[in-house]
């Protein structure tokens, strides 16, 4: 008799063992490529991998409108087709393009189930009496009160939710000090301040909560407004969450945390995407907006996660930022206020501090007034002080550099060059030039081009980056506006120590008898 083997059980048993092998990446770094019966497991709808990802409860209609979507069927064949997942750039390509979809699909849904229900809350409310309202709306605002201290909210949301949709209830929650409990500090306590909560909890419950509160939105699209005091500030709803988002964290607990709850993260998601569609459909116009965009980036903070949570988060996070710019929901006039180039390096500093080469990237392919500041914003001693900083850095600012479209254009559209030639920075100052080799003619308000620059304006050990601008083609017989060349800055005092040393090593020579300096470097490097 044959013993047993792991491909010899039913796919039945195999799915079961799967699902207990860790999250999506660690499943298919596992599993994928053994044979092709296991890939067609792996993608099979009753494992239902795919979804799980997504972390949405399954019902039967959302997960055939997923299922058989054109992408996912995409998703799937790319899948199926892998042989294994070492070098895993098309497998994390496939999870955000999964996120991609999953976050467009709620915010569509997001203003059918909007425009649907306040039709139908409207219609349900013009046939109450005067009585019949006060009644209704006291009972909702007792039950919303109660939940500050309810340790089982689950009967009441779902109460809140039938008093909403069936009887036509509104929430009234006033902006004033004495307001215990309103909606937005309703928000803060029943889901983001567990973003950091190690407990798990029921999906159930997630969803629960999360149509709570759209509910109540619909019945008062005005609870937006509800403001929470916050560092001698009034913030409404958008602020906390976007905080929560961005900074992965909760505003009022200051020491930061290296666990995400993922469940309380995406049901965050879902309840912002839902409230800017309400601010798009009922043309709400006290949004957040004092240098929103700024405010958000300079949210980011860097935090240790699991690879699946990472592609989730990250990705969800650049979709909101192009739903925001898409809608035109942010303020554009900021864009030509002279204070927004000065704030903007701050935030820019914090995508490095970071590591978000994704942010950067977007911000640089998205918006042609943004990238207008992202420009002055390099042309910083600042800037690069922070990227020299540790070597997590510079390799960040290595890949941008190796990136096409942005390598290039810091090389031809900013001061770089100059910020680096001053700080000698030889290994980003080769990058700058593959980029783009006629910065060797480029010349800074004073007419120096790279070789007089290195040599007026720097200080220091400079020789072998001399010795490289000679090779790469720089003109020895340039003048800048001061009638100055190679020759007459090496003859400067201040330039003593250089000259001893290009001598030494034999970048230059001096005719004796002419006094002349002649430079024995004849092939030049391409």
């Amino acid at each position: 008799m044959l013993s047993s083997t792991f491909e010899t059980l039913p796919d039945e048993i195999l799915m079961v063992i799967i699902q207990y092998c860790g999250n999506i990446y660690s499943i298919f770094r596992a599993f994928s490529g053994l044979n092709q019966r296991i890939n067609n497991i792996l993608i099979d709808r009753r494992l239902h991998l795919l979804t799980d990802f997504l972390f949405f409860e399954i019902d039967n209609l959302t997960i055939e409108y997923y299922y058989n979507s054109k992408l996912f069927h995409d998703i799937s064949q790319q899948l199926l087709s892998l042989k294994t997942i070492e070098n895993d750039e098309q497998f994390r390509q496939c999870l955000q393009s999964l996120v991609i979809f999953h976050i467009t699909y709620k915010y569509k849904q997001s203003i059918e189930m909007l425009e649907l229900n306040i039709k139908h809350f409207q219609s349900i409310r013009m046939h109450l009496t005067n009585n019949a309202i006060n009644s209704l709306d006291n009972e909702l605002q007792k039950i919303f009160t109660d939940l500050q201290h309810c340790s089982k909210p689950m009967t009441k949301m779902k109460l809140i939710k039938s008093l909403v949709l069936t009887k036509g209830a509104k929430l009234e929650c006033p902006d004033s000090e004495y307001m215990k409990f309103n909606f937005v500090q309703a928000i803060n306590h029943l889901l983001l301040a567990n973003i950091t909560n190690v407990q798990p909890v029921s999906q159930r419950y997630i969803n629960s909560l999360i149509q709570m509160f759209k509910v109540l939105i619909i019945s008062n699209p005005t609870l937006l407004y509800n403001r929470v005091n916050v560092g001698n500030s009034d913030n409404i709803v958008y602020y906390f969450l976007f905080y929560s988002i961005y900074r992965l964290k909760y505003f009022s607990y200051q020491t930061s945390s290296n666990f995400l709850n993922i469940q309380y993260y995406r049901a965050a998601v879902d309840l912002l995407l839902f409230t800017l569609q309400c601010l798009k459909y009922v043309s709400i116009e006290k949004f957040w907006k004092n240098q929103s965009f700024l405010d958000i980036l300079q949210m980011i903070s860097p935090i240790q996660l699991n690879i699946d949570h990472k592609i989730f988060v990250y990705t969800s996070q650049i979709e909101i930022l192009k739903i925001l710019f898409d809608e035109n929901i942010f303020n554009e006039t900021i864009y030509r206020d002279i204070e927004f180039y000065k704030t903007f390096q701050q935030p820019l500093k914090n995508l490095i501090i970071s590591n978000r080469i994704d942010i950067i990237l977007f911000v640089f392919n998205y918006n042609e007034q943004i990238k207008n500041f992202f420009q002055k914003s390099w042309n910083s001693q600042i800037i690069v002080d922070i990227i020299m900083e540790n070597q997590k850095r510079k390799q960040l600012f290595h890949a941008l550099l190796d990136h096409k479209s942005l390598g290039l254009w810091l090389a031809t559209s900013t001061d770089l060059l100059f910020v680096l030639l001053q700080r000698k920075q030889y290994t980003f100052l080769q990058k700058l030039f593959h980029q783009s080799p006629l910065l060797i003619h480029r010349l800074d308000e004073d007419g120096n081009d790279p070789l007089l620059y290195i040599c007026l304006k720097a200080h220091g050990c400079r020789h072998r980056l001399v010795e490289y601008l000679i090779k790469i083609g720089c003109d020895l017989e340039r003048r800048n506006l001061q009638n100055e060349n190679f020759s007459d800055a090496l003859q400067l005092t201040t330039n003593k120590n250089l000259l001893e040393k290009l001598i030494e090593h034999e970048i230059i020579q001096i005719d004796q008898k002419s006094k002349e300096i002649k430079i024995p470097l004849v092939k030049q490097s391409q």
